[in-house]
């Protein structure tokens, strides 16, 4: 006698049902992961990598693990082609949503109170000593000049640093999908009250704009940590904070969004 050693057939459907499912699903998987990016987010760098190596996958996967449910329950041929169009709509309704750019961070919006303001000339020496000294922690020398490039950033950009007490804060973000681009929306305001500095350089860039008890809303932008430090408040390790731009403070004080 003998034995079948193929679980396709063992499971009653066969082999080519199983390719079948996953022939289709992956198919899906690659076509929507290759050609969405391109027409709904043509600035991103995906491209069609999310259909080569991950949608078209998946779905292969998936496919192989349906069809094979689907022969292990003895679906009918109707109830089996039933369940494989709504998976394919899934799986192309799933991966066209993952090609959609997500929403871009502009600012967080602080409301805070002024606590002291010092000029950025004054934390020169020891913002220097501390690039030395991250400097000689690493790995591969560096050979930088950080007075130089200090005086130098600080000449391009000049600026005050303001100790704050925040009260609350708001996120604003900008949509990038084609269809809604450039329209942007704050989240609510979220009470975190913390002190934190920043670098101001926005037109006020005299401690006498920013007098102790102030309370005012800061548009924060800016990222710290980063290697090699650019430009004077990344070599300060302070994100940048500025006056309100009209249209946040008009998102702020209606509905959020614009």
């Amino acid at each position: 006698m003998r034995i079948c050693c193929c679980p396709c057939v063992l499971i009653g459907g066969g082999c080519m049902r199983v390719f079948r499912w996953l022939g289709v699903l992956g198919s899906i998987g690659f076509l929507c992961g290759f050609v969405g990016p391109i027409v709904l987010a043509p600035e991103s760098n995906q491209g069609p990598m999310l259909g080569l190596f991950i949608t078209g996958p998946t779905g292969v996967l998936l496919g192989a693990i349906l069809g094979v449910g689907a022969g292990a329950a003895r679906l009918s041929a109707q109830t089996q082609s039933r369940v494989l169009v709504t998976a394919s709509l899934v799986v192309a309704l799933v991966t066209l949503y993952l090609c959609v750019p997500p929403d871009r961070l502009s600012a967080t919006v602080v409301d805070a109170e002024v606590r002291s303001c010092v000029p950025v000339q004054s934390l020169r020496a020891q913002t220097i000593d501390r690039l030395n000294e991250l400097t000689a922690a690493r790995q591969v020398p560096e050979h930088v000049q950080w007075a130089e490039k200090f005086d130098q950033d600080l000449a391009a950009k000049p600026g005050v640093a303001i100790d704050v007490h925040v009260l609350r804060d708001s996120q604003v973000f900008e949509k990038q999908a084609r269809w809604n681009r450039g329209t942007k929306f704050a989240t609510p305001w979220q009470t975190d009250q913390r002190d934190q500095r920043y670098f101001a350089a926005d037109e006020a860039i005299d401690c006498a704009n920013y007098p102790a008890g102030l309370r005012s809303q800061l548009a924060v932008t800016g990222i710290t940590g980063t290697w090699p430090p650019y430009g004077i408040a990344e070599l300060l390790g302070l994100r940048t904070a500025a006056r309100l731009p009209a249209d946040y403070a008009q998102l702020l004080a209606h509905d959020g969004t614009r």
